[in-house]
């Protein structure tokens, strides 16, 4: 039966809240993902950064509603919050990576922001299988990772931190070899990215453009040309893309109904919460969720 919320872990499995703002972890996907039938269920962690580095063998990802299958030498990047899902061929070999969001605050104050941190401001996979030399120099980074989890030793946990960074540094540089379409717009103004910070805490009040600009200190015009020039969208439509796939995923990975999940979502007639998600899908929430069930990993 599908649970009545999307669950959120810890680890995977692990319904414990880890508080630890220093937290890492790394376990070779085998570990878990065997007992398992190599399949891990939709879920997400709500304070937990991961990165998975498939070094050989398949997975089928999921990430919110998206499927994509991947073969060999691949990262995956699943940021907090993100609903995901894996189903891995047997004996494939790779490492998750989990990482406490606190621990990455400091790292986003020095030089190593503008690469790291929108590197992990959304999901999405960097494929390696093109350039294997720089694989090979991710892959020793990852065991010494390995080994500083395994021991504990002085400054074990400043040299994680390093070699995390480290990690994150080369998957920038793979991804920009890529010419990944989905790295996000980048701005000398914070604000376009405190913006998408406060409507994560805010989208289910339905804030205004107007309340969104206050908020910063600036006024609704002027926030609506930054957005514009650094998301290629405007306020409302950031506003409107948070409130759908938030809708996305009560209708895929819940039972509740239409009717529930629009007064979740802060609509007081779900009438209109269905003729917006029409608006927004082309189909309306009904038949969403239906053809939605008919595939899964």
């Amino acid at each position: 039966m599908k649970p009545s919320n999307i669950p959120h872990f810890g680890l995977y499995g692990d319904s414990s809240w880890i508080n630890d703002p220093e937290f890492f972890h790394i376990e070779d996907i085998e570990s878990r993902s065997s007992e398992l039938g190599w399949k891990i269920s939709p879920h997400r962690h709500a304070k937990l950064f991961q990165i998975l580095i498939l070094r050989s063998g398949e997975a089928k990802v999921q990430l919110d509603g998206l499927q994509q299958k991947l073969l060999g030498a691949w990262a995956i990047i699943v940021p907090a919050g993100v609903v995901h899902g894996f189903r891995f061929a047997p004996d494939t070999d790779g490492r998750v990576i989990t990482i406490a969001e606190p621990l990455l605050e400091d790292a986003y104050k020095e030089k190593a922001a503008k690469y790291i941190k929108p590197l992990l401001s959304q999901a999405g996979q960097i494929n390696f299988n093109g350039n294997r030399n720089v694989f090979n120099e991710l892959w020793p980074l990852i065991q010494q990772l390995e080994s500083e989890s395994s021991y504990i030793r002085e400054g074990r946990a400043l040299m994680s931190e390093y070699l995390i960074k480290a990690v994150l540094l080369l998957l920038h540089r793979q991804q920009k070899t890529n010419g990944d379409a989905n790295e996000i717009a980048k701005t000398g103004n914070g604000n376009a990215h405190h913006l998408k910070e406060l409507i994560e805490q805010h989208y289910r009040q339905h804030w205004s453009s107007h309340q969104y600009a206050e908020a910063l200190g600036t006024s609704a015009s002027r926030l609506n040309r930054l957005c514009k020039a650094t998301f290629d969208q405007s306020v409302l439509d950031l506003i409107h893309a948070r409130l759908l796939l938030e809708a996305k995923r009560s209708l895929i990975y819940t039972v509740r109904s239409v009717e529930e999940i629009s007064y979740e979502l802060g609509f007081k007639d779900p009438g209109y919460f269905s003729r917006f998600f029409k608006r927004c899908t082309g189909v309306p929430p009904g038949k969403f969720r239906a053809q939605s069930n008919q595939a899964s990993l």
